[in-house]
């Protein structure tokens, strides 16, 4: 693979979003988190309500919205109007910082997102707080635990935030969303995801389609379950 291809292929898997949702039912114990496929980058959509339940509060600063999604990048290139080279190669190889994006919407996640690939996991409640737990934990915080705004969101309600982590071309948003649902306790090997189609393709065994893409068919039901984690 050509550095120029692997670059491509991450583009830093922090793109710029769509907009999308859609709620399937599933056991009432069960705790959605929908997977957006923002082109290079998949952002996370959880529900309000269950992040309220979990009782951490950084993510739930923006209001009483539904849903509120939330995604992990590069600094420079994630916030960027528009992404250039420049700041996809320094991404790369010379990041100086992370940040986390969340945004929160009120419209289903298909209609938010009406052009996106979208998937549907489903957590156990312990899951779903250790997945909560984890993207609480990617907040940079001030001198009294505050988290950091460093810019407004890309789009909707929101704004992003200063993040722990480093930003590499091989450890990215892509990487930083499998590991929140391997921490949630789904059977995925997050160290080997780098792309936004590999990350729908490892969840897709364990997932409903929402929004089906070219590569994308429905599995109803998943072949497997997340677990609760161990």
């Amino acid at each position: 693979m050509t550095l120029a291809f692997a670059i491509a292929l991450a583009l830093l898997a922090a793109g710029t979003p769509g907009h999308a949702d859609e709620a399937t039912p599933s056991s009432s114990a069960d705790r959605p988190v929908y997977l957006v496929s923002h082109g290079w980058h998949v952002g996370l959509v959880l529900r309000r309500e269950d992040v309220a339940a979990v009782g951490l509060s950084r993510t739930l600063a923006l209001g009483s919205f539904r849903y509120l999604e939330v995604g992990w990048g590069d600094g420079d290139f994630y916030p960027a109007p528009r992404g250039t080279l420049g700041l996809a190669l320094r991404a790369a190889f010379r990041s100086r910082s992370s940040v986390l994006q969340v945004v929160g919407f009120d419209d289903e996640v298909a209609e938010m997102f009406p052009q996106a690939k979208i998937l549907k996991v489903d957590l156990s409640p312990d899951g779903f707080a250790a997945l909560t737990r984890y993207v609480e934990a990617s907040y940079a915080v001030d001198a009294q635990g505050r988290p950091i705004v460093v810019a407004p969101a890309s789009y909707g309600v929101g704004a992003f935030y200063l993040a722990r982590g480093r930003y590499r071309l091989l450890d990215n948003s892509n990487t930083w969303a499998a590991r929140a649902l391997k921490v949630g306790g789904c059977p995925i090997d997050a160290e080997a995801v780098v792309t936004a189609g590999g990350v729908l393709h490892a969840v897709a065994p364990f997932a409903r389609v929402v929004r089906p893409g070219v590569l994308l068919r429905a599995a109803d039901p998943p072949a497997v379950r997340c677990e609760a984690p161990g």
